[in-house]
């Protein structure tokens, strides 16, 4: 059990006045820019963030370091509540590597590792093998205070219009809103929803199974027999969740013939690629993200262990499912081993990319292109899901037809849908924030820049403020030399 350090709130006292220190330090080229585009009324935000989580807060604190401050975050939950931390994530520790940095934006004083070590000591952080969930999850909240970004809360958007000179967005409970540009910032769900084998919803009733990113009480796990389908790292999530509430027994059926064990994504996660996927050639893309699900990644060691210290709990390879039942007492599942019985079952089987899931997504789903659009898969892959990807250009939206959906590019997808087109850490892991946070807000100011090019050579003209204070003698001098060289010029005419 994690225990503050006792001068914690002193500790994080002085690192919030280092924080200030460190920010004004780095001021350089952060001052607002941005000019109001025609027709832009006050009310009319440069940039709407779509996602108050991680991702949201590392775009709008990068735009305010980059001098673009008419930003406007929106989240349907309530503050200090956004993202899967707290809601259905059950991992004890997050994934990533405890020493991954990129949201504090170069402000180190603003890192985890800094707001770790002042609340728990520097004992505990050197002891961390991850950083704990609920750790990342209040340093989040840490975060966004001394980000200062404006967050609207409670706030969900219903539809995405877009046309040559912005965004609007209808909300729920019938306002609207009109930005210039919009960022997508809703995480892994965003652009799909949340997979669920048919034989499971179609046979089952859905009091006996929940997907993994279902939000459920666990109590009532205890003494039941748990089935778990998948072996990524929710599965083992699942499986140490049923097994700490007290599940008789707990079983992950793989349909596998080998229990994935290469941590193929730590190889990802170095200045080459992280910096530079988006420039890989589409056909090489294809094959990573074919040869990386097709091997699938290593479970996260920690639930991995931790479930493999119960008795209890095994793994059951070449154990996909061939019938699956309720009877009225129990779960009936026939793999190709062995037949089971089960009181409940987790599907833990990942998330889907599909904007027509997502109903505020309709009109993009429609005119933006799709990989289907642009690319041709290998034989035998023509039905493959990553052709369900949108085509982007820098995280922006491009026609399907050219011309036919003028200001499709003025938003941009910072969530799983950019995927394919950006890399597969450009944005959803933490991992995504070091180098695809930047790049995020090149793209934004890019664009807003060029909008205003025709406005740079009045603003120049129109400078009058001296740049420095001429003293009084100097100044009567330049006075006289003025005059005399002024005289000068009459005379020669």
């Amino acid at each position: 059990m994690l225990q503050n350090h006792p001068q914690a709130e002193a500790r994080l006292d002085a690192l919030a006045a280092q924080i200030r220190r460190d920010i004004e330090m780095m001021r350089f080229a952060t001052r607002p820019w941005v000019l109001p585009a025609p027709g832009q009324g006050p009310e009319m935000p440069d940039v709407v963030i779509l996602g108050a989580g991680q991702s949201g807060l590392a775009a709008g604190w990068g735009l305010k370091r980059h001098g673009v401050t008419n930003v406007v975050l929106l989240d349907a939950s309530p503050a200090g509540c956004e993202g899967v931390w707290e809601t259905y994530a059950r991992n004890y520790e997050i994934r990533s590597p405890k020493e991954t940095t990129g949201i504090e934006g170069g402000i180190p004083s603003l890192s985890i590792e800094a707001y770790t070590v002042a609340r728990l000591g520097q004992p505990a952080w050197d002891a961390m093998g991850g950083v704990p969930r609920t750790i990342w999850m209040d340093y989040l909240r840490w975060f966004r205070s001394f980000a200062g970004l404006e967050i609207r809360n409670d706030t969900r958007v219903e539809r995405i219009d877009y046309d040559a000179d912005g965004v609007s967005l209808s909300l729920a409970g019938g306002g609207t809103m009109r930005a210039r540009l919009l960022v997508l910032a809703t995480g892994m769900e965003g652009g799909g929803a949340w997979v669920t084998p048919g034989i499971v919803s179609e046979n089952l009733p859905r009091h006996v199974w929940n997907h993994s990113a279902d939000v459920f009480d666990e109590r009532h796990l205890s003494g039941k027999r748990v089935a778990v389908l998948g072996a990524g790292a929710a599965a083992f999530d699942m499986a140490v969740t049923a097994l700490d509430a007290g599940a008789e027994r707990v079983d992950m059926l793989i349909r596998r013939p080998e229990l994935p064990l290469r941590d193929v994504l730590r190889w990802f996660e170095t200045g080459g690629f992280l910096v530079h996927a988006a420039r890989i050639p589409p056909e090489v893309k294809w094959q990573i993200s074919s040869y990386v699900g097709g091997l699938r990644q290593a479970p996260a060691a920690h639930h991995f262990h931790r479930a493999c210290t119960f008795e209890n709990f095994k793994i059951h390879v070449g154990s996909g499912i061939e019938a699956l039942s309720w009877t009225g007492s129990e779960i009936a599942l026939r793999t190709p081993r062995r037949l089971w019985g089960f009181d409940h079952l987790f599907a833990a089987t990942g998330v889907g990319v599909n904007m027509a899931l997502r109903p505020e997504l309709s009109r993009l789903r429609e005119e933006a292109a799709l990989w289907r659009d642009r690319f041709t898969p290998p034989a035998g892959e023509e039905r493959s899901p990553k052709l369900d990807f949108p085509w982007l250009d820098d995280y922006a939206f491009t026609e399907r037809t050219p011309g036919s959906a003028p200001g499709i590019d003025r938003v941009l997808a910072f969530n799983q849908l950019s995927a394919m087109s950006m890399g597969s850490f450009a944005s959803v892991s933490i991992a995504a924030f070091l180098h695809g946070t930047p790049r995020l807000v090149q793209a934004v100011t890019r664009r807003l820049f060029d909008e205003q090019i025709d406005k740079i050579m009045p603003q120049l003209e129109a400078l009058t403020a001296p740049g420095v204070v001429v003293p009084d003698a100097m100044a009567r001098w330049l006075a006289e030399e003025e005059r005399a060289v002024a005289e000068m010029c009459l005379a020669g005419e």
